[in-house]
């Protein structure tokens, strides 16, 4: 068992031997298809048959909270493989009414945006990624300060570790101010790093009437990606702009459309996206939705269609995804011409 998981168990043993501690466990079962593009370019070996079974265990003790997982992952042609995963491991504690700290391993994401979050320095999610398992947080300490309508957040990230070999990897320290003004977010993002630099970004959100919002972010990069020979691009910028219409039925429309200068170096996807999606939430725990990805450079076009059902206990996903598009486009190329999946949840404790 890696030396990570194991000493999340024994604190979050420690804790629960201490009797006060909300604990929460959950099972889930993952399986996925993918029907390959025999025109792609690209070869690449990843089984067209796979699934995930998860065993989860969540504890909140106080300040104390931590989030790890047993994993089986069984992929056609292979033999299953077993991971434990630390996905968080940290403790909040507070300083004054408005100042509080935390230190150890931490989901923390920020920033605007549904398919692409450029001011997301620290997290970097993949908004756009298939069923994704839970996050797993990011080793920092940081200081937050609140108050009726601002919040900071000064975080250390990865302390120590000097330049990594990814962003995610790279030590940095990080700013973020929010604040609240008449129903509008306001964001600020600073961050210094090995691979990166400088980083700095703004963003915001407003709300137009009853059912519609409108956001928009940018992030200066002083470095940008990583060229094939190991040196870094210039200078670069991404940016996200989007607006939502929500009606009273549940029936919510999106556009949003982002630059990200990094997208080239992930598997040729291009840098401009604009995206549309359609979901409904019928409030009774059924969620449909489909969105189109296009990237209008090329004519690329991704086709996403899925439902979710929540319950008492139990969350059931279904979902497909088809790319496409223009010959010669990045996602008509790509390795995947289409993947399905599906995902039972079911809280056991």
């Amino acid at each position: 068992m890696p030396p990570r998981l194991t000493f999340a168990l024994i604190g979050m043993l420690a804790a629960i031997s201490a009797g006060a501690a909300e604990i929460h466990g959950a099972i889930t079962v993952a399986p996925e298809f993918i029907t390959w593009n025999t025109a792609s370019p690209y070869d690449v070996d990843t089984p067209r048959r796979s699934s995930r079974q998860d065993i989860e265990l969540k504890l909140q003790d106080g300040g104390f909270n931590a989030q790890g997982i047993l994993r089986q992952q069984i992929a056609e042609g292979h033999s299953p493989e077993y991971h434990g995963i630390a996905n968080q491991f940290y403790y909040d504690g507070t300083l004054s009414p408005e100042l509080g700290w935390t230190a150890g391993k931490k989901v923390m994401a920020w920033g605007v945006g549904f398919g692409f979050k450029p001011l997301d320095v620290i997290q970097r999610e993949n908004r756009r990624a298939v069923n994704p398992p839970p996050l797993s947080g990011v080793p920092l300490a940081a200081v937050e300060r609140f108050s009726g309508t601002d919040a900071w957040t000064i975080a250390w990230t990865r302390p120590g570790q000097g330049a990594g070999e990814s962003d995610d990897r790279d030590s940095a320290a990080a700013l973020h101010w929010y604040r609240l003004v008449d129903g509008d977010d306001l964001h600020g993002v600073l961050r210094v790093s090995h691979r990166r630099q400088l980083e700095a970004g703004v963003g915001a959100t407003r709300v137009v009437g009853d059912e519609w919002s409108i956001y928009s972010a940018a992030l200066y990069q002083g470095r940008g990606p990583m060229r094939a020979d190991g040196s870094f691009a210039g200078a670069a910028i991404k940016a996200v702009a989007g607006a939502q219409w929500t009606g009273e039925s549940g029936t919510s429309v999106l556009l949003e459309a982002w630059d990200d200068p990094d997208a080239p170096l992930a598997a040729g996807t291009p840098r401009e996206n604009v995206l549309l999606r359609l979901a409904w939430d019928d409030r009774d725990g059924c969620k449909p939705y489909a969105d189109l990805l296009v990237t209008p450079r090329d004519g690329g076009r991704v086709l996403t269609v899925g439902a979710s059902w929540e319950g008492n206990r139990q969350r059931f996903t279904l979902g497909g995804r088809q790319s496409g598009g223009r010959a010669g486009s990045a996602y008509a190329e790509a390795p995947s011409k289409r993947i399905l999946w599906a995902e039972w949840r079911l809280a056991i404790f």
